[in-house]
């Protein structure tokens, strides 16, 4: 880690892009959480606000790609979301859902939201519906959660529940995603009195006809759109809940390499306990595969070598190798793992989970050294 070592003493907010470490020294709150005299780690990638008072003092050591910046109230932190706070508080409403482009600040805003919650005696939930960048579960799945302290980053949150989806990217998933979704509600909602459902960035063109789709099914309280006001008008034409428009918090974008080295970190955080990690082989003809949504029983291998899940549905067994799985019992996901090796009758997961009767399978897959992400 490169050092890059400040000293302030003002009353602006200071935002911080990861990987950083920041002491503070006095009075400070990120997202309504409050850090005074502490020590917080800021991941790569991350933008954090440190509210700090006027006397007090903020070190920062950045990372190589790391960069610190200081800026007013008017332009960044929580004041700019400060109507959309009042209204989520006063109306005392139970479901929020949160949507807007790429990079508009969708986490940051529903992790303020989450450490208010917590500061006013909620027991407030998130639902992760971003299949590739979500923060809750590893990539081509998603994940919800009962939060019950506060947080700086999403990430810092254990999943509770897991759905699996198969693909990175909602296009072509859309329906899948929903299902999801209404199931992830369906689990968690008597443990909650608010929930958040957070969205990918699919926005544009058909993404915003997806996004209209959700808000219809799920019939959230209020709608927050971050970013763009097109985007927000259309959701006041199309629902029926409360819309909200909120400005982007930060215009910072990550690059492509910077996505795919947060998805393989989310991959890894998932399938790798070196203490846990071992191969289980199941029989195929025992085991239940989940494809595209579907499920299939009494899988076999032809004599061409085509693995058979379903009248048309066949897959080449090479195209299975460091396949990305999900791993379920009965209708829960229970666990993940990679795909070592498929014979005409068992199939071999590398995986920390033992207890399985479905392989859910995806587009995704690892290489050997957890080194590259890779299509199927």
């Amino acid at each position: 880690m490169q050092n890059k070592y400040k000293n302030f003493s003002s009353p602006f907010i200071h935002l911080v892009r990861g990987p950083a470490e920041v002491t503070v020294v006095g009075t400070c709150q990120v997202l309504g959480k409050d850090v005074s005299n502490n020590k917080v780690s800021v991941a790569a990638g991350k933008i954090l606000p440190f509210e700090i008072s006027s006397d007090s003092k903020i070190n920062i050591e950045l990372g190589e790609s790391g960069k610190s910046w200081i800026t007013d109230y008017f332009n960044a932190g929580t004041a700019i979301w400060q109507d959309i706070i009042r209204k989520i508080f006063v109306e005392k409403v139970r479901t929020i859902l949160i949507v807007g482009d790429t990079d508009t600040g969708k986490s940051t805003l529903a992790t303020y939201i989450l450490n208010l919650a917590l500061k006013n005696a909620y027991r407030p939930a998130i639902i992760d519906a971003d299949p590739g960048q979500g923060d809750l579960a590893p990539p081509n799945a998603i994940g919800s959660a009962v939060v019950t302290e506060q947080i700086t980053d999403l990430r810092e949150i254990n999943a509770q529940f897991f759905e699996f989806i198969g693909n990175t990217s909602p296009l072509g998933f859309e329906d899948i995603i929903i299902k999801a979704v209404k199931n992830a509600l369906k689990k968690i909602h008597a443990y909650c009195n608010l929930c958040i459902f957070n969205t990918d960035g699919y926005i544009l063109n058909k993404g915003i006809d997806y996004k209209i789709n959700i808000a219809k099914e799920l019939q959230p309280d209020i709608i927050v759109c971050l970013g763009e006001l097109p985007v927000f008008d259309r959701f006041k034409v199309k629902t029926s809940s409360i819309v909200l428009y909120g400005r982007s918090s930060y215009k910072m974008k990550k690059s492509r390499n910077e996505r795919s080295e947060r998805r393989l970190t989310q991959y890894i955080r998932y399938i790798i306990e070196h203490d846990k990690n071992k191969i289980i082989t199941r029989e195929l003809k025992r085991t239940m595969f989940v494809y595209r949504g579907i499920t299939y029983s009494r899988i076999r291998m032809d004599n061409h070598g085509f693995l058979l899940l379903g009248r048309g549905v066949q897959l080449k067994p090479k195209k299975l190798g460091g396949m990305f799985v999900g791993l379920g019992l009965q209708e829960n996901i229970v666990g993940f793992g990679i795909i070592t090796t498929v014979s005409p009758y068992r199939i071999s997961i590398q995986t920390t989970t033992s207890i399985f009767n479905k392989v859910y399978l995806s587009n995704s897959g690892i290489s050997k050294y957890n080194t590259l992400e890779f299509r199927t």
